[in-house]
């Protein structure tokens, strides 16, 4: 790593220490490596590309975390849609990675521990903006007088046309720019992703994971719409938060996640599942604009 340097905690305390062994098999590596996008180009020179079960290193603390998000669940093969975060988390990262060229790795600044560059907010627009603004329109025209109502419908289709037609136009504009000039599609980790550095990082595996699922949940339309709360750490005023529980955001994907795998997960340990509940409430008290009023138990 010649341009950024790092300090290793605790790998017990991190899990590192119970997650790298399970790494170091070439067949989940080669799985991962593909399923995940990674791009070799940015994984190399001290990155891990050349040392993969080097669990000091941040290729291998990515594939821990990769491990424990398709494998925690004690039914893991079941991913159904219909169950918990804990068994379609990892389907949905899978999923949501495939829309984007590869997945990267960089220093970083130290103010993110990864940045989802790609045409999200444009596909936004399209599959929730407009449909957002279709439902909305709809209730207006239930309050109209009922021999006028009709003229409020038919406002309210061709709004949700001429908003679909420019969602297709500004998607497909933003994947030939990014395909062409903007350097393509892609998630990148920083070293905050990797290490706990000033405190502000990923302390152990399973914060990791939960970053892999919010910056899924970028990549499935969901970019963060309010500003943090009073008191919060990660800046109050500051974008980034999630407005409310029911956006269904990055931070509330983030924290479901965490809360499942505390409240069922398994081949971890004790240690493991009480970091996921600590960042779990962490994150339910700092990363909403309004406070979901929930506490992990």
């Amino acid at each position: 790593m010649a341009d950024c340097t790092y300090s290793v905690p605790d790998l017990v305390a991190s899990g590192d220490q119970l997650y790298g062994p399970r790494i170091c098999n070439q067949e989940f590596i080669d799985w991962a490596w593909h399923t995940h996008g990674f791009n070799g180009d940015y994984w190399q020179d001290g990155w891990g590309y050349d040392d993969v079960c080097n669990i000091r290193k941040p290729l291998a603390r990515c594939l821990s975390a990769i491990w424990l998000l398709n494998y925690s669940a004690e039914d893991y093969n079941n991913e159904d849609w219909n169950t918990d975060a804990l068994h379609w988390g990892p389907r949905y990262v899978r999923e949501q990675f495939k829309h984007y060229d590869d997945l990267r790795a960089s220093c970083g600044d130290g103010d993110a521990k990864a940045r989802t560059s790609g045409c999200q907010q444009s596909r936004q627009w399209n599959e929730w903006r407009c449909t957002s603004g279709y439902d909305e329109t709809q209730r207006e025209c239930r309050s109209w007088f009922f021999l006028f109502a009709w003229i409020c419908h038919l406002w309210a289709e061709v709004k949700r046309f001429v908003c679909t037609i420019w969602g297709w136009v500004s998607v497909a504009a933003c994947t030939i720019w990014y395909g062409t000039f903007g350097g393509g599609q892609n998630v990148t980790l920083f070293l905050s992703f990797f290490y706990p550095l000033d405190g502000t990082g990923n302390a152990d595996v399973i914060s990791r994971a939960g970053t892999l699922i919010h910056e899924a949940r970028h990549i499935g339309n969901r970019p963060h719409n309010a500003q943090f709360p009073a008191g919060s750490i990660f800046g109050a005023g500051k974008d980034g938060a999630d407005s409310t529980w029911g956006y269904e955001g990055a931070w509330m994907y983030n924290t479901l996640y965490l809360w499942w795998f505390y409240a069922a997960g398994t081949r971890t340990n004790i240690a493991m599942r009480q970091a996921a509940k600590q960042r779990a409430n962490l994150l339910l008290t700092n990363a909403f604009a309004t406070s979901p009023g929930l506490t992990v138990s």
